[in-house]
C-alpha cells in the first residue's frame, strides 16, 4: 500500500538547536536552486516557531 503524503503533511520533531545545524548545514549549498528553497522554507519555519528572529 503506497501513501502519498504532501508536504504539509510531514511535521518531524526538531529541537531549535537541531533546526538550526540544519540551517546551517545547508547554507553551504545555497547557490544550488533546490538548497536555496529548502533554506528559505526552514528560515521561515524557525522564525515562525520562534527559534530565529526575521532578518
Amino acid at each position: 500500500m503506497c501513501h502519498k503524503q504532501q508536504q504539509a503533511d510531514l511535521r518531524p520533531s526538531v529541537s531549535a538547536k537541531d533546526l538550526m545545524m540544519i540551517l546551517s548545514a545547508i547554507g553551504a549549498y545555497a547557490h544550488n536552486t533546490e538548497y536555496r528553497d529548502l533554506r528559505d522554507r526552514l528560515q521561515h519555519q524557525a522564525v515562525t516557531w520562534g527559534v530565529v528572529r526575521a532578518s
